[in-house]
């Protein structure tokens, strides 16, 4: 009789600890009902990383006329969904079962069955609707009067460019503040943040989906992109930052510490970054002695692009990069996912101003450098 009592025991044990080994084990479900003409084919489920820019392949299955069922083994995220040659980003939680089915709209397919994929596809629309709002007919503009050589017009445009990507990341905060409390959806949403709005209540958000879902990895990814932007709020000291120069040498922000220093991030393939450096180089002629230096932290991927534009727009200055493109750490640091980006330090190497360009930025080193010419000479004294 004992040892039948204490079998039961054991065996209520046993139970107990796979259900609880199960509910650890955070997971979704994936299924198909696509029309049989797609009979058969692999299909691979990958989880995207936005600090990485890159995908890890986490599940698949076969699809066989038309249909598939998938269990994926995975905590909330973003996740690429391929099928051939078709792709779908989605957004997936614990214990939420999604469908794929035939899409919309051009879209040969989409994922739909679960409250935070609905706000990704929610974001994701209001995305592409604010971009085409703002910035769209700027770039519109821009293009034809490139064809016609009207260059003074492409400047002040460009100018108009910058300024509208800056009120459209801002719109995307809003959107998030109002639409995805408390929705995986935030992580997708978090690329685009504008650190300088509204930032402690995006912490607020995260905070609440942290404990909402405690020990996610999104979570704890997005309290980390709250503490990068709080790290190079103005007042901050910079990060540190340090690369390959086109030489070969080695660059150091540090080494540059005593100066005036712009860091800015920018790539031979955008537009804005290139116009922005024939501001730039009046400006470093003109200021460079008196102690600005320009540090230009490069996304491009091919180092003859790179070292090609710096050779064309008399950029002579100091550059560094590691070519990877938008998965370089370099950029991580800084949160820029977005270009041009750039950010003023003073000689103790604070950060104080961001994104300042044109007349601003001369503005401001006019300002700065007479500071420091007027402290240099000490207060007037009054002759007796």
């Amino acid at each position: 009789m004992f040892t039948s009592s204490l079998m039961r025991i054991r065996r209520t044990l046993l139970v107990t600890l796979c259900l609880v080994g199960g509910g650890l084990r955070a997971a979704f479900e994936l299924s198909a009902q696509l029309p049989s003409s797609l009979a058969d084919g692999p299909v691979t489920v990958s989880r995207e990383s936005l600090e990485a820019r890159e995908s890890q392949p986490v599940a698949s299955v076969r699809l066989v006329k038309g249909r598939f069922s998938l269990r994926v083994e995975q905590g909330a995220g973003l996740f690429n969904l391929n099928v051939g040659d078709a792709e779908v980003s989605f957004i997936a939680a614990d214990g939420q079962a999604l469908r794929l089915v035939p899409g919309v709209e051009g879209n040969p397919l989409q994922i739909v069955g679960g409250v935070d994929q609905d706000s990704f596809v929610a974001y994701e629309a209001f995305r592409r609707e604010s971009i085409a709002r703002l910035v769209t007919p700027i770039r519109e503009t821009i293009a034809a009067r490139q064809a016609a050589n009207d260059q003074t017009a492409v400047v002040a445009l460009t100018e108009k460019e910058v300024a509208a990507l800056r009120g459209h990341r801002r719109e995307l905060n809003d959107f998030t503040l109002t639409k995805l409390r408390g929705s995986a959806a935030l992580y997708a949403a978090s690329l685009r943040w504008d650190g300088d709005h509204r930032l402690e209540e995006l912490a607020e958000v995260v905070r609440d989906f942290a404990a909402k879902f405690p020990g996610a990895e999104i979570a704890r990814l997005m309290e980390e992109r709250i503490a990068r932007f709080r790290a190079l709020a103005v007042g901050a000291l910079a990060p540190e930052l340090a690369g390959a120069s086109p030489e070969g040498g080695t660059v150091s922000l540090k080494d540059l510490r005593g100066r005036y220093v712009l860091v800015d991030f920018w790539a031979s393939w955008c537009g804005p970054c290139r116009l922005e450096n024939r501001g730039y180089a009046e400006l470093y002629r003109r200021y460079r002695a008196a102690g600005f230096e320009i540090l230009a932290v490069s996304l491009d991927q091919d180092a003859r692009s790179w070292q090609a534009a710096i050779a064309k727009d008399g950029a002579t200055w100091r550059h560094i990069s590691d070519l990877t493109g938008w998965s370089s750490p370099l950029a991580a640091r800084y949160n820029v996912t977005a270009l041009p980006a750039s950010f003023l330090l003073d000689r103790a190497g604070r950060i104080v101003a961001k994104d300042v360009r044109g007349a601003a930025l001369a503005a401001q080193m006019v300002e700065r450098l007479s500071a420091d010419s007027g402290a240099k000479q000490g207060p007037a004294t009054e002759r007796k």
